[in-house]
């Protein structure tokens, strides 16, 4: 903007009240009534603040307090040279204290050169000459002292550039002038803050993204969490990029300002884009009229900070189409989604500080200084890592500890430890009040529950609205998704949980979520209520003999249980009482580490239960009777050594996954297995008694990972080619597994096949194995077989083999051409004859586990 709002045109005064934008230097008599005034009153008529002085203030050649001042406070100098400016020592002098601001500060003198020649200046000749040899007329020292001072600023002034007016019209000139004026206002720097740390990193990181000579619009987004330093950097990047641009605008806080006057914000933007111009607007539809006309005509730069949904542009620049080619967009918001709705082409995504940056700048603002005392050291590190590079919270933080005892911070950091510094919490928490009330409680789950998790196995805890919401909230930078893992920032959890506190401090059992030590108070004291939807707490650290259905009985909105061992040191001796009830109908997810009972209780209807894992457990039989639990998908019953039944395959049409690694104690699955038409994976790892797999039927065509290792296996059947869909078929340590049946063969979609310390003997490996077209690892470690078919060449898909402490053989066969790892150490290492490997065999041997 030229000026702000409040900028009115100043009167020919001697008071100076305020900073003014332009200074004009000029001789009253030669242009005071024509050129100086139009210019003056153009100037003015834009909003450009201008100090036009009196004649009444020529007194001898001294500049009066006042206009020093005026000189001071003035950030552009327009020195109008007229054929008789030099005769009058007024001008001359307030030439000189010009050229000495232009030295002091950043600021721009542009000479007029008024139907007088520029070298007649520079060079003090014609009417310049002429005056300066007026003043040097019974001149004494200290007069030529300053007439020398007058010729030197003459000559700097000369040759700035400038405007040559002769017989051109003088409102083209005026034009121009103002023009330039504008122009250079518009670009003033914006005030980033003091203590900025990283700034440049973001600059060049952004610079080189951007292309500002396309021939194109450009949309930058610059997308974080509040508090990261979007604004600072978008700021940042205005200031060093806003002078490549016809017209420029900032628009600061989109977000809050657009529920007030949007025609203020459009008049914002176009007082920019005009470069001051007038204008006038009476209703946001013309101001989108103008808006447009503006844009699409004027190469422009303009930044929205702070957009958090698509409509709070609607009256301001809707779509980018909308703007001229080699304009350029910057959009701040904390919602990557509606930069891509908008179309932004450039995503920047703001990175937190590094440790050494995050010590620069708390450091600044604790200490005043860019690395911490000495004494203080170890509680700055420790209030550093609870920012984790969060620029707002290095900054509050730093700047409420700043002159304060060590034991002020001790003390600061204790309570951070329970409750956030709010100044942040706030911050942040505006994230989470703009989301719907779905949106907040998958987020609050995510927070107190699931960080760290898996996204597809908390998407289906949480419900068919939670893949959805969990976009939400990765848009809105509440979490990230990293290997299909959720996190998110310590800080943004702090806030969850403190929500969850905010909504009862004092009774814990009217909280929704419930963990570690308040979930144990809350049931040692039988004092939970419908409130609870959550309750998760580690069981080594609780007494399980202090739990009774009593504990649980007003829990009747329980959705999330878990009671977990994260040290795995199990105590499975039964200390629940037999007829143990706890709530079920609303319960999603169960998982109890070490469950003491042998079946989940009489009262168990879980109807909307989706996952239900009791690893570890006393469990026999899962649940008693044939109940339907048709949203069950999940059941890990992992090294339940006391299990002999598992449930009716009828009961649980959906299942998907199905994990009885080391229940050593069964001895058989149930032959309608195939019932199971979703199951995706089956683990019967280190089932040491489970002798035969049962017929399959053509309804397990989702099956995707079978996993018999350390069974019992001999064979498998040969419906076993039903399984059309397989991709991994593990039996490693199947010690009475002396062959691949020839039926494996037909599974086309096999990608791994695990063989390893099995008891293959002499044409164990069938000739047929060249069919599965897909495979990409095979495992034959410790195979007893002296030779493998040929035809594995014709496994063309084939990256790793492993032909480990194979002791018998003799020779390898040609190999895949497409082979990367080929494991073969320990091979033959007490025969007498060594294999042969042919040369282009010996591939990388390394580990099975790197492909």
């Amino acid at each position: 903007m030229a000026s702000s709002s409040t900028h009115r045109a100043s009167s020919s005064t001697t008071s100076i009240s305020r900073n003014y934008d332009v200074f004009l230097s000029f001789r009253g008599g030669d242009t005071r009534r024509n050129f100086t005034d139009y210019l003056y009153t153009t100037l003015t008529a834009y909003g450009i603040q201008t100090f036009r002085d009196g004649e009444e203030l020529e007194k001898g050649g001294d500049i009066a307090s006042d206009l020093f001042r005026a000189i001071e406070e003035s950030m552009f100098f327009i020195i109008i040279f007229s054929k008789n400016y030099a005769y009058s020592t007024w001008c001359l002098n307030e030439l000189v204290k010009i050229i000495e601001r232009k030295s002091q500060k950043e600021s721009m003198v542009l000479p007029i050169f008024y139907h007088v020649d520029p070298s007649d200046v520079r060079n003090q000749r014609g009417s310049f000459g002429d005056a300066l040899a007026y003043h040097e007329r019974d001149a004494n020292q200290e007069k030529m002292e300053m007439i020398q001072k007058w010729r030197i600023a003459l000559r700097e002034a000369a040759n700035l550039s400038g405007c040559h007016v002769n017989d051109q019209y003088e409102t083209e000139i005026v034009k121009e002038i103002v023009d330039t004026i504008i122009r250079r206002l518009n670009h003033q720097p914006l005030s980033v803050g003091k203590n900025i740390v990283g700034i440049g990193v973001h600059l060049e990181k952004l610079k080189s993204l951007m292309n500002i000579e396309l021939n194109m619009v450009s949309v930058v987004g610059i997308y974080e969490i509040g508090g990261v330093g979007k604004t600072t950097i978008a700021k940042a990047i205005y200031n060093e990029i806003s002078h490549q641009y016809d017209g420029s605008s900032f628009l600061i806080n989109i977000k809050e300002r657009s529920k007030g006057d949007i025609l203020q914000l459009q008049q914002e933007l176009l007082h920019g884009i005009l470069r001051g111009k007038n204008f006038k607007i009476n209703n946001v539809h013309e101001g989108i009229g103008m808006i447009k006309r503006c844009l699409s005509s004027n190469r422009v730069l303009v930044i929205f900070d702070d957009v958090d949904e698509l409509k709070q542009l609607e009256y301001l620049a809707e779509e980018k189409d909308w703007f001229h080619a080699k304009s350029t967009i910057i959009i701040t918001s904390r919602d990557k989604h509606v930069l891509a709705q908008y179309g932004a082409d450039i995503p920047y995504e703001v990175s937190k500080l590094n440790k050494e940056e995050a010590i620069e700048l708390f450091s600044l603002w604790a200490f005043k200084q860019n690395r911490p005392q000495e004494v203080y050291k170890n509680l700055s590190y420790n209030i550093i890592d609870y920012a984790n590079g969060l620029p707002l919270a290095l900054k509050v933080l730093g700047a409420s500890l700043c002159g304060k005892k060590i034991s002020n911070w001790e003390s600061a950091l204790c309570k951070l430890k329970i409750i956030p510094y709010m100044e942040i919490h706030n911050v942040l928490r505006i994230s989470f009040d703009g989301l719907d009330d779905i949106d907040k409680g998958i987020f609050l789950d995510v927070a107190c529950f699931f960080k760290g998790d898996d996204k597809d196995f908390v998407s289906r805890i949480l419900g068919p609205h939670a893949e959805h919401a969990i976009t939400t909230l990765t848009d809105r930078c509440l979490i990230t998704i990293s290997k299909k893992m959720l996190d998110m920032h310590d800080l943004i959890q702090q806030m969850g949980c403190e929500i969850i506190r905010q909504e009862c401090p004092k009774d814990l059992g009217r909280r929704s979520r419930l963990w570690d030590s308040n979930a144990y108070h809350v049931l040692i004291r039988n004092t939970g209520t419908r409130a609870i939807e959550g309750l998760f707490l580690d069981r080594c650290k609780f007494n399980p003999s202090q739990l009774t259905t009593e504990s649980f009985k007003e829990m009747n909105k329980l959705r999330l249980l878990k009671i977990h061992n994260l040290r795995r040191k199990l105590f499975l001796e039964n200390h629940l009482p037999r007829d143990f009830e706890f709530p079920s109908y609303e319960l999603r997810y169960l998982h109890w580490d070490g469950y003491p009972l042998e079946s989940l209780p009489m009262n168990f209807h879980a109807k909307n239960l989706v996952e239900l894992s009791l690893r570890d457990s006393n469990i026999k039989q899962v649940w008693r009777g044939n109940k339907l639990h048709d949203k069950l998908r999940v059941i890990d019953l992992s090294h339940s050594v006391h299990l002999i039944r598992i449930p009716d395959f009828s009961s649980v049409p959906k299942l998907e996954i199905l994990t009885l690694e080391g229940c050593v104690n069964l001895e058989l699955l149930p032959r309608g297995i195939y019932k199971w038409k979703h199951l995706q994976t089956l683990s019967c790892n280190g089932c040491s008694k489970l002798e035969r797999f049962p017929e399959i039927k053509g309804n397990m065509r989702e099956l995707r990972v079978l996993d018999l290792s350390g069974t019992a296996i001999m064979d498998l059947p040969s419906s076993i080619t039903h399984l059309n869909g397989l991709r991994t078929l593990l039996l490693e340590e199947c010690s009475k597994l002396h062959k691949i049946p020839g039926d494996i063969c037909h599974l086309s979609s096999l990608k791994v096949l695990n063989l390893g310390l099995c008891n293959l003997m002499e044409g164990g490996i069938p000739s047929d194995i060249c069919y599965l077209s897909s495979l990409r690892k095979l495992n034959l470690e410790g195979g007893h077989f002296s030779s493998i078919p040929p035809t594995i060449n014709q496994l063309s898909r084939l990256k790793a083999l492993n032909l480990s402490h194979c002791n018998n053989l003799e020779q390898i066969p040609e190999l895949p051409s497409c082979l990367q790892l080929l494991d073969a150490h320990g091979s033959n290492r007490t025969s007498s004859r060594a294999p042969y490997f042919p040369l282009h065999s010996l591939v990388n041997c390394f580990s099975w586990a790197q492909v």
